[in-house]
């Protein structure tokens, strides 16, 4: 087979189908006897490889006994969207049959509704099925120990399918290095992120309709509860959306060429929209982070860091985070 040829065993030709096939295109046609005497097969196998492919709708075959080729442009379009129908009615099939398993799974292991889950690989594996098994919405809070590698792929994955991933962080979730790259690649994928000083728990919710919270925040403790009983799933949305509506916003792509540097004071400019790295900075004030974590994850050194917020409290007319904060929702900014 040529380099660029299509490789037609995907819509159900062998090689040896296919080499016929190519023989009757460069010929235009064909008969039995020739492609027993081209291919030194019997006549019964060769009637049958010309079978399967006028059965395919590449050749047709005359009264007299030849088979003609079909113009290949119409004919393997024709195959490839039957084939497509076919993995289709595949695709569709899965939801019914994974009912079937869930039922099965329900009746041989009669799992509580609300179970603790201990020890890494289990709760790393409850943890990875919970998000994969999203559907229309991810929500979590997030903060330190962490037990588990960084989420980007997973939580990229279920941006693409079209769940909506919303994470409140806590600040200390950015003392680690690299903890503010990690997540501006996240937010810059689709994932909308905000920040507090402090969450009082580890929560992870699917569709509302399962969620794992962590019973200790000890770093040499990994149990946590999985649950699904709704009373508990209302409780812990209302507290997801307590954090979520009061918490100020984080914008991706925050990098140490781009922070803000207003320069010349526009103090008088109340219509200026805030640049994505201003809403960081002033999202950072509010969570609590320290000047120094600010800059490690900036990159860029406190030194540094200090001056651009001094400018970036020039703009806003104000000395000090607090006075930023009032100035900042008075021009809507957070």
């Amino acid at each position: 087979m040529m380099e660029n040829d299509a490789p037609l065993e995907l819509v159900g030709l062998d090689t040896e189908a296919e080499a016929v096939y190519r023989h009757l295109l460069v010929r235009g046609s064909g008969s039995v006897d020739e492609i027993v005497a081209a291919f030194g097969v019997s006549f019964e196998h060769a009637l049958a490889l010309l079978e399967r492919l006028h059965h395919s709708g590449l050749v047709s075959r005359r009264s007299s006994g030849a088979f003609l080729t079909v113009d290949p442009r119409h004919a393997l379009r024709t195959l490839v969207e039957s084939r497509e129908r076919q993995l289709a009615a595949v695709r569709d099939a899965a939801g019914p049959l994974g009912a079937i398993f869930d039922d099965a799974r329900r009746s041989s292991t009669a799992e509580p509704a609300t179970r603790t889950i201990s020890g890494p690989e289990a709760v790393g594996d409850c943890y990875y099925r919970l998000k994969q098994a999203a559907r229309s919405e991810i929500c979590a809070m997030d903060r330190p120990p962490f037990l588990l590698a960084p989420n980007g792929p997973l939580d990229e994955a279920a941006v693409r399918r079209g769940v909506r991933v919303r994470v409140v962080y806590a600040a200390a979730s950015f003392d680690a290095e690299g903890g503010w790259q990690a997540l501006g690649s996240l937010v810059s994928r689709g994932e909308e992120a905000r920040v507090v000083p402090a969450l009082p728990i580890k929560l992870a919710m699917a569709d509302r309709s399962a969620a794992m919270v962590s019973l200790s925040l000890s770093a040499d403790s990994n149990e946590c509860l999985y649950t699904e009983a709704p009373p508990l799933l209302k409780a812990l949305t209302e507290l997801f959306d307590h954090y979520w509506t009061t918490a100020p916003s984080l914008s991706g792509g925050a990098d140490s060429e781009s922070l803000p540097s207003p320069g010349p004071s526009t103090q008088g400019d109340q219509t200026r929209k805030p640049t994505a790295e201003e809403r960081n900075l002033l999202a950072l004030f509010a969570a609590g982070v320290k000047d120094d974590a600010i800059a490690r994850q900036f990159g860029v050194s406190t030194r540094t860091l200090r001056r651009r917020i001094q400018d970036l409290y020039a703009e806003l007319g104000t000395t000090n985070r607090f006075g930023a904060g009032v100035a900042a929702a008075r021009r809507n900014w957070v």
